[in-house]
């Protein structure tokens, strides 16, 4: 035991958590993976249970050499880290892969899995350094929040729910670091009229280009233009979302005529037919029928393959995590690690959050994977390297205990 220990530093619980919910991963890729294989007529299963093994394998050496380096490191390679994770991002919108009706990666990497840690990482630096004149708004919180909403921004274009967990993520670090509330309400106020005023000029055009479209004629000039650039976005998918649910509430006002089953349907019936135990590990029906059962929706197949047990246990290891970073919260003794730790865990639990509330039906479907779990390389191995960086705050606490000790006991001798 001493042997591990002395390779595994920092909070055991938070290498105890990494490990169960990477090797559970292994299990519900396998599973959940089989629908995706018989609609394609791709890749067998197991193919996907190798490619996420390796991805957990590089993604220990990841966790074990991030908890080895210094946080201070992290610290003075934020300022480059927030450039390259910007640059990724444009890069990405001129050039990068489409899914799910928007621009989402470069080859087979997200740069928004890496730009989450690089933006929480820079405010977090930024706000230890501007502690003097956080609560002045030009001087502290203005230039912050510039830089949270050029990030942003493009994170924006490509998925709105990663965008806006970012950005509530970086109010958070905000509101820990000192940041008057004022501001802070003020800035999320801008923001809600601006998506407003967006989401109703989007509006107006889809409309607009549909009239013109039924009726035969060309849609050109500025409204063309205008149609072109919000299709490039998410405004037309939010947009038709809400449109969409606006509609099912008349309609269940009203008539009660068939509708065609939606993916959240599907996730609904796995979770109602599971049971306190599940029907077991690899007998998931609903995977066949949900497009995106082994990411966006793998919690409902957890449901309904190992129950409601076994799925409030994977809520508690999520919640065990958020104590264990408050914990080191309370011990540290420094600024800049406590506050970089809050903004990893608010990261990972709303992210959670969101997951599990699309898949029972508490929000309308977001595209966020459940982190550690999902399917993905990119968000495992940025994941890993998140948790790395809380082992390595956690070390350098331990060290920081162990030799307050030392002179405890040197000044009794």
């Amino acid at each position: 035991m001493s042997n591990v220990e002395k390779y595994l530093k920092g909070d055991k619980t938070i290498w105890f958590i990494a490990l169960l919910l990477s090797v559970f991963s292994l299990l519900l890729v396998y599973s959940s993976t089989a629908g995706l294989s018989s609609r394609t007529g791709g890749a067998e299963p197991f193919s996907f249970f190798a490619e996420r093994l390796l991805f957990v394998v590089v993604g220990f050496a990841i966790l074990y050499i991030a908890s080895r380096t210094p946080y201070t490191l992290f610290m003075s390679l934020a300022p480059a880290g927030y450039l390259a994770g910007l640059a990724l991002m444009v890069a990405m919108l001129c050039v990068g892969r489409s899914h799910n009706q928007a621009v989402r990666s470069l080859g087979f990497f997200q740069p928004a899995e890496l730009c989450k840690l690089a933006l929480i990482l820079y405010v977090a630096r930024q706000v230890t350094v501007k502690q003097d004149c956080i609560k002045d708004f030009r001087k502290g919180f203005l230039p912050i929040m510039l830089a949270v909403l050029l990030m942003c921004l493009p994170i924006f274009l490509s998925n709105f729910s990663t965008a806006a967990i970012l950005g509530a993520t970086c109010f958070a670090i905000l509101f820990v670091g000192r940041a008057r509330l004022l501001h802070l309400l003020g800035a999320a106020a801008g923001l809600l009229a601006a998506l407003a005023l967006a989401l109703c000029l989007t509006k107006v055009v889809v409309e607009a280009v549909s009239i013109k479209e039924k009726s035969g004629e060309k849609v050109t000039g500025m409204l063309g233009t205008a149609s072109k650039a919000i299709s490039k976005t998410r405004l037309k998918t939010m947009y038709s979302r809400l449109d969409d649910r606006l509609a099912e509430a008349d309609a269940a006002s009203g008539s009660t005529g068939s509708r065609e089953l939606e993916q959240k349907d599907f996730s609904h019936m796995a979770i109602a037919s599971s049971g306190l135990l599940g029907k077991g590990p690899g007998n998931s029906k609903m995977r066949y029928y949900l497009p995106e059962a082994y990411s966006d929706f793998i919690f409902a197949i957890v449901v309904e393959e190992y129950g409601v047990a076994v799925a409030a246990c994977l809520v508690l290891c999520y919640v065990i995590l958020l104590f264990r970073v408050g914990a080191m919260v309370r011990r540290a003794t420094r600024f800049f690690p406590a506050i970089f730790a809050v903004g990893i865990a608010t990261q990972i639990s709303l992210q959670a959050l969101a997951h599990m509330s699309v898949a029972t039906g508490l929000m309308p479907v977001t595209g966020q994977n459940l982190p550690l779990v999902s399917k993905g390389g990119s968000s495992i191995l940025v994941m890993f390297l998140m948790l790395g960086m809380l082992l390595s705050i956690s070390r350098s606490q331990e060290k920081e205990d162990e030799a307050s000790v030392e002179v405890l006991g040197e000044s009794e001798i």
